[in-house]
């Protein structure tokens, strides 16, 4: 009996906790998901000198009232990967790209954005809070984890 029930739950689950995450994968159109806050982070070394700029995806704790980091990317020398807003709709922020390890184009949204500078890294500093192999992670399509 546990044999049959188990795939049958896990037919179940899986749609609902991508619904509930926020995802949403088209033909064609490739991975959109949301967020709770995207931060875009310009990054400088201990002399004052730009080092590098990064996106970091943040999902909120309500067990620890604090956002916790997900996942982040660098910001290409082209530009690729800063956010934007979302035409026509001026309370959602957008990252755009072209996801070479799952091969499709990714959107992740959100209703919350900042802009930081700073001299201390915000994705390693919150691996002090959370270690990053428990974090959620963005949908990846390749090993088949859902969030």
């Amino acid at each position: 009996m546990t044999g049959i029930l188990l795939p049958v739950l896990k037919g179940l689950l899986v749609p609902v906790v991508c619904g509930v995450s926020g995802l949403n994968a088209g033909a064609g159109r490739g991975i959109s998901e949301t967020v709770d806050l995207i931060e875009l982070n310009h990054f400088y070394d201990d002399l004052g000198r730009h080092a590098y700029d990064q996106v970091i995806f943040y999902e909120w704790s309500p067990d620890y009232c604090r956002f916790h980091v997900i996942a982040w990317c660098l910001v290409e020398n082209n530009l690729h990967r800063m956010p934007t807003r979302v035409p026509g709709d001026s309370r959602q922020w957008a990252v755009r790209w072209y996801d070479r390890d799952s091969r499709m184009h990714r959107e992740v949204r959100s209703a919350l954005f900042r802009e930081t500078w700073s001299q201390v890294d915000p994705e390693r500093d919150n691996k002090k809070v959370l270690e990053e192999k428990y974090r959620v992670s963005l949908l990846r399509l390749n090993d088949r984890h859902h969030r």
